[in-house]
C-alpha cells in the first residue's frame, strides 16, 4: 500500500448489491476475513459501465480478480467482469507466439515454426516511459507549488488516460500480429510468477509492477478472445536467462542482447527480448525442457508445489 501497490482480492470477494432507492445505486459488501463480519461500501460508478454493474449483479457475468488501489485522494475499485463464450479452438497444428512484457520493449512477440524463432515483433516502450517520467516530474513540481487540487487531479487524469490509450494500441497490435500465423495460440507469463521474477530492488520493482501487467495481459486476452485466438499461460522462470535453440543457461551482458556460451550451439548473440519470447512460447509444450539444462539439478518448481510448465488454458 505504503508503494502503490494496489489490494488484490479473489472473486470470492465479489459481493455486490444494487438498489435504485439509494443515492449510491451500487454498494460493495467488503468482506473481513477473522472478523465474522462485513460491511457495505456505496459505490460511485462509471455511468458508460452500468451495463456491467447490472450484469455483476444479475449473475449474467462473473467477477474476476479485484483490485482496491489509492489515487491520490480516492480509492479505486477495478473488477474484471467475465462473460462466457466459446472457447476458441485451432484447426490443426498450432503456432505458438510468445509474449515478453517488459519496460523498454512494451511487448515482445515470437513466433515459433519448426522449433525456429519467425518474424518477431516489438512495441516500443519508450513513449510510456517517457509519460511516466514526464507524470512523475509534473506532479511533484506542482505539489511543490501548492497547486490548487483540481489542477493536481486533471493532470494526473491526462497522463493516466495517454498511458491507457497506449495500453490499448500496444494490445491491439499484439492480436493483429498473431493473426498472421495460421492457428496461432498466444502464449504468456503466468503472473504468479512475476512478483517472484522481478526482483531487482525497490525502487525498480516500483516502476515494474506499476506497469500494470495483469491490465496488459488482460487486454491482450480479451481482443485475442474477440478474434478466436486462444490464449495459454506459463511459468516464465528462466526463460530470459535460456538460449531457445541449446537450452544452456546464458548471460544477458547487456538489457538488449543474450549471449549463449555453448560453444556448439548455432547462437552466439541474439537480441534478448525475442530469446524471452521464443522461450515462452517453447514452453507451452508439456514435453519441452522445464529448466535449462546446466540447471538440471535446480528446484524449479514454484513455492505453491505446482509443477513449473503447468499451463492454465482460456
Amino acid at each position: 500500500m505504503d508503494d502503490g501497490h494496489p489490494v488484490r482480492l479473489t472473486n470470492q470477494a465479489a459481493k455486490f448489491d444494487h438498489s435504485a432507492e439509494r443515492d449510491y445505486e451500487f454498494t460493495w459488501w467488503v468482506p473481513r476475513p477473522g472478523r465474522g463480519t462485513n460491511f457495505w461500501i456505496p459505490l460511485r460508478i462509471n455511468p458508460e459501465q452500468e451495463d456491467l454493474w447490472h450484469d455483476l449483479v444479475s449473475e449474467d457475468a462473473k467477477a474476476g480478480e479485484i483490485r482496491l488501489q489509492k489515487h491520490r485522494k480516492n480509492w479505486v475499485l477495478h473488477v474484471t467482469v467475465k462473460y462466457p463464450v466459446e472457447e476458441p479452438a485451432t484447426d490443426g497444428d498450432a503456432t505458438h507466439i510468445g509474449l515478453d512484457i517488459g519496460e523498454n520493449a512494451l511487448i515482445t512477440g515470437c513466433a515459433l515454426k519448426d522449433g525456429s524463432p519467425t518474424d518477431p515483433f516489438v512495441c516500443s516502450g519508450s513513449r510510456a516511459n517517457h509519460l511516466r517520467k514526464e507524470m512523475h516530474t509534473t506532479l511533484k513540481r506542482l505539489q511543490e507549488r501548492d497547486a490548487s487540487e483540481w489542477r493536481v487531479e486533471d493532470r494526473f487524469s491526462h497522463y493516466q488516460n495517454a498511458l491507457t490509450d497506449i495500453v490499448e494500441k500496444a494490445s491491439r497490435e499484439a492480436v493483429e500480429y498473431a493473426t498472421q500465423f495460421k492457428n496461432p495460440v498466444l502464449v504468456m507469463e503466468e503472473l504468479t510468477y512475476i512478483g517472484e521474477r522481478l526482483d531487482y530492488g525497490k525502487y525498480m520493482n516500483r516502476r515494474l509492477h506499476s506497469w500494470a501487467f495483469a491490465r496488459l495481459e488482460g487486454r491482450i486476452e480479451d481482443k485475442a478472445t474477440e478474434a478466436g485466438i486462444p490464449v495459454e499461460y506459463v511459468n516464465p522462470a528462466y526463460t530470459s536467462q535460456t538460449c531457445h535453440s541449446c537450452h544452456h543457461m546464458g548471460r544477458r551482458d547487456s538489457q538488449a542482447e543474450f549471449r549463449c556460451p555453448n560453444d556448439d550451439c548455432n547462437v552466439s548473440t541474439f537480441q534478448a527480448d525475442i530469446n524471452a519470447s521464443a522461450n515462452i512460447a517453447r514452453r507451452v509444450d508439456p514435453w519441452g525442457e522445464s529448466v535449462p539444462l546446466d540447471k538440471a539439478e535446480r528446484d524449479d518448481s514454484p513455492r505453491d508445489g505446482s509443477g513449473c510448465d503447468t499451463v492454465s488454458r482460456t
